[in-house]
């Protein structure tokens, strides 16, 4: 009879557990709808001048498909045959009606960051970052003084880039939304090109998406560089964040799937950062992980 009544109790704790977790998945859709667009064929835009003459090309991005344009992407070559010659190549990222870009400081330049897959995009904003609403948010730009090669310029950290984000802030009706675009960009010297591949968004007013998110559910691993690791994972007390090599500056945030963050620490010089998840509930985290100009992803995962 004892060992009985013990089955029927341990079965009615498994459903317990069972329907806490059920309940646990909803919470997580219920904060997460993600609204995603592929651009198929992608939308390319190759451009290429030496003679005397202006190009512009744009494209028009509605983020979320409401017949409204919300971002403009343009790609624009023009050049001289005076003497010297000039020939310049600019891929730039306009926001409209008050929506933003992410942008950072370099150089006294303002310019866009190109996102890692899996970056966390939210309110939070590390050092030297904004958004930026303005209509001059470079991706990239180059110039070249008396073709073909003497006196070049450049700014912008999008170079021969696939497969990165441009972190995208929508406002509509009052409320604040969070995106993505996912572009390549190459101003090498030509032909030159801009592609839109595809676009996504959350739908649930002031919830952070991750760069590439396409889907409500799951944290996908990304390829941030590979000799960043995460180790015990699953973590219970403790978990060691080792960073390969010494880094200037480094930013390490950790939030829950909801997108709320509940670790966050700058370090310097350093290789190695010790986090304590003693107190962290079991789960699926986000530790995000900056350096320089760049950001990417982890996913932790904590047991107890």
């Amino acid at each position: 009879m004892k060992k009985l009544l013990l089955k029927m109790f341990y079965a009615c704790l498994s459903v317990g557990k069972a329907f806490l977790i059920m309940m646990m998945f909803s919470f997580t859709v219920a904060n997460a709808q993600i609204i995603y667009t592929d651009v198929n064929p992608d939308s390319t835009f190759v451009f290429y001048t030496r003679h005397p003459g202006n190009v512009y090309k744009n494209y028009n991005l509605d983020l979320n498909n409401d017949g409204n344009n919300d971002y403009t992407l343009t790609a624009s070559a023009s050049s001289t045959n005076t003497n010297p010659s000039y020939n310049g190549r600019r891929i730039i990222a306009s926001p409209l009606n008050g929506n933003a870009v992410k942008d950072t400081l370099v150089n006294s330049d303002t310019v866009s960051i190109p996102l890692q897959f899996n970056a966390l995009i939210d309110i939070n904003l590390s050092l030297n970052q904004s958004w930026q609403t303005s209509g001059w948010n470079i991706l990239k730009d180059t110039t070249w003084y008396s073709w073909p090669g003497s006196g070049v310029s450049s700014s912008g950290l999008w170079n021969n880039l696939s497969d990165y984000y441009l972190g995208l802030r929508l406002l509509q009706s009052g409320q604040t939304y969070y995106g993505w675009v996912r572009l390549r960009v190459d101003v090498s010297g030509g032909p030159d090109s801009l592609i839109i591949q595809d676009y996504a968004y959350n739908s649930i007013p002031n919830q952070p998406i991750l760069a590439g998110q396409t889907t409500t559910t799951g944290i996908n691993e990304n390829s941030f560089a590979s000799s960043i690791n995460l180790f015990p994972n699953p973590a219970n007390n403790h978990v060691t964040i080792t960073l390969g090599s010494s880094n200037k500056k480094v930013e390490v945030t950790i939030a829950d799937i909801t997108g709320k963050v509940i670790y966050s620490t700058t370090e310097s010089e350093t290789q190695k950062i010790e986090v304590n998840t003693k107190d962290f509930a079991e789960g699926i985290y986000v530790v995000q992980i900056q350096s320089a100009y760049f950001i990417g992803t982890k996913k932790l995962v904590v047991e107890k």
